[in-house]
């Protein structure tokens, strides 16, 4: 008999809305209605005084964001007279399937591609898809998804396979939504948007030793910072919560917890949970967690008889977001290591982005540590298609090729200045890189 609460992790993605996240810089977005037009204002600020005829265009007022930009820019060039440009990132080795990694992430980081490149490296990328996720269970993979939607649902998946792999009792417990509905031991409708909520989730699956992320700051002393991950490690039930009966795969939880105890996973785990609270620089104690409201949204909710009605709601739950399934937009400054890790590069409905395909590849050590969450393809014309869109999404933006350009050129004048210095580096990086001799 199959597992009962086992979630398929392929098909939870099929039919999902795209909402692509990252870098504002490197997911350039729409740009927001000007409504605070400067030329406009003055122009208001006349009173009643007659205003002559203006054929001409007027210029669009530049927007805060870009106008830091543009003076990002003007600083860098201005100070950029010896630039020194890395051709890679530092995460991959120099191994033959570094390398080969290396140079599939550079053509979406500037360099040259061809349609012969790209499928060359769609058709290494698509075998290195894996089969099923609870075979890597012992490895406690982690997974980067390019869309917000997913995650939950695969977060969920993995924090399963953990409980049975460690052999503990699954908890879960539904969010409160005010003032939509009252709570009952019932599973709750359907109410996703976590996004909206400040990722604070419809549902917390918890077992002891489950590992999360802090959707907010409320005590940095002890640890308690935005994105820091933690581990439970204790769960204070609500005073008229049943006891458990023991039945089931899982305990599901008829009122919200009073609190979760967790600590900081990294330096010293007390042997008793609440030892040594005052001494976490030494010790990492524990803090404790309640319940709180999420951030206001606005969702779209059946209309009694027919149609719908938007409501603003708040969600009231455990400030303990999605860890094990995140988006490529938390994984910017990381390196993967010898971590098991998988992506999902499949194109979502509204294609992929340069930036993200760059920043997914590029944290990883080696082409042989990449795992694939599913296939890029399965038939041919499939094939055919992923090619075209992964050869479209290397074409940088006009202004960065231009940056890049100007880069590199200020890169060779600096190797030119500094010629003894980089044959230099260049030995001391074939003294590193190649196997001693004995």
């Amino acid at each position: 008999m199959g597992n009962p609460w086992v979630t398929d992790p392929i098909s939870a993605l099929g039919s999902r809305p795209s909402a692509n996240t990252g870098d504002e810089f490197q997911h350039p977005k729409p740009e927001e209605d000007n409504d605070g037009d400067p030329n406009e204002a003055a122009a208001g600020s006349q009173g009643d005084q007659q205003q002559p005829d203006v054929t001409a265009r007027r210029p669009r007022a530049v927007s805060q964001a870009q106008s830091c930009i543009l003076e990002g820019f003007r600083v860098y060039r201005s100070l950029a007279k010896t630039v020194f440009l890395l051709e890679k990132q530092q995460r991959q080795d120099s191994s033959p399937s570094g390398r080969r990694l290396t140079e599939y992430a550079s053509m979406f980081g500037g360099e040259p591609a061809t349609e012969q490149c790209i499928a060359e490296m769609v058709d290494d990328l698509n075998s290195h898809a894996i089969v099923d996720l609870a075979n890597l269970a012992h490895l406690e993979p982690r997974i980067v998804l390019q869309r917000n939607e997913p995650h939950h649902v695969l977060n969920t998946r993995l924090i399963m396979l953990e409980a049975q792999r460690k052999n503990q009792r699954l908890v879960v417990w539904n969010a409160d939504h005010v003032p939509v509905q009252k709570r009952g031991a019932a599973v709750e409708p359907a109410l996703t948007h976590d996004y909206d909520f400040g990722h604070t989730t419809a549902d917390t699956w918890y077992y002891h030793g489950a590992r999360y992320i802090l959707l907010d700051t409320t005590a940095a002393d002890a640890g308690a910072s935005h994105n820091n991950e933690v581990e439970a490690c204790g769960l204070l039930e609500d005073g008229r919560e049943p006891a458990d009966d023991g039945r089931g795969p899982y305990r599901r939880l008829k009122y919200l917890p009073a609190a979760v105890i967790v600590r900081p996973m990294s330096g010293h785990i007390p042997d008793t949970v609440l030892q040594g609270l005052g001494d976490y620089a030494s010790r990492g104690g524990a803090f404790i967690l309640s319940p709180r409201a999420s951030c206001i949204a606005e969702v779209e909710m059946p209309a009694p008889g027919c149609g719908t009605i938007t409501k603003q709601i708040r969600r009231l739950n455990v400030p303990l977001g999605d860890r094990q399934a995140v988006t490529d937009y938390f994984v910017q400054g990381r390196s993967f290591k010898d971590e098991c890790w998988l992506v999902d590069l499949a194109v979502p409905p509204n294609g992929i982005k340069r930036a993200t395909l760059y920043v997914l590849l590029t944290r990883f050590k080696t082409l042989d540590h990449v795992r694939l969450l599913r296939p890029l393809y399965t038939t041919p014309h499939e094939r055919k298609k992923v090619i075209r869109q992964f050869l479209s999404a290397t074409n940088l933006e006009p202004d960065l090729a231009t940056n890049l350009r100007l880069l590199k050129q200020a890169a060779h004048e600096t190797e030119q200045r500094y010629t003894t210095e980089f044959e230099h580096a260049r030995q001391l990086e074939a003294c590193w890189t190649c196997p001693s001799q004995g």
